[in-house]
């Protein structure tokens, strides 16, 4: 019968056998056995190139508007169209916001008066994270134009109705 007193001296005694053949300290890091690096795995290539494509387009849409946008670190373009009162939006919060959605073309596909007012716990809720990203910036009355690239929107698999994969969404917000 091994006791829990066995059982941790065991544990020890096999940590030290792996550690004494190993002569490497253990890190909590898995490494892959796999010779795939990040410059020649196919997977990464492919998601580093849709990024760069996306971007070009994003660019280039700004180009022929005139757009003048702010960044983020993460790929937000965001510019404050009317500043609202008091402190900017928590993490935690709970914000509505009255809004416009379109595509890069153009084509608007989703609003608020007809798909209801869109209200959320900052941080803490479903919504897509550019969203999440965009309202922190911003306080109660506050508008703004928002370009959110596919990573920060719906991603790889789209909303499952109208923004398709890898799709940027454009957006006019104003939290009430």
């Amino acid at each position: 019968m091994i006791t829990s007193s066995n059982h941790l001296i065991l544990t020890f005694f096999i940590f030290c056998l792996l550690l004494s053949c190993n002569n490497t300290i253990p890190t909590g890091v898995i490494q892959s056995s796999s010779t795939r690096t990040e410059e020649t795995d196919p997977f990464i290539l492919g998601n580093k190139r849709i990024v760069e494509l996306e971007n070009e387009d994003i660019e280039l849409f700004l180009k022929r508007y005139k757009w003048q946008m702010q960044q983020t670190n993460t790929g937000l373009r965001y510019e404050i169209t009317k500043n609202g009162v008091g402190k900017n939006v928590a993490k935690g919060e709970t914000v509505t916001l009255e809004y416009r959605t379109f595509l890069l073309n153009g084509e608007e596909i989703y609003n608020w008066k007809n798909d209801g007012l869109k209200q959320f716990i900052v941080e803490k809720s479903e919504e897509i994270a550019g969203l999440h990203e965009a309202v922190k910036l911003m306080n109660k009355g506050s508008e703004a134009r928002l370009i959110i690239p596919s990573h920060l929107a719906c991603g790889a698999s789209g909303d499952g109705n109208k923004i398709a994969p890898y799709q940027t969404i454009i957006m006019k917000i104003k939290i009430i």
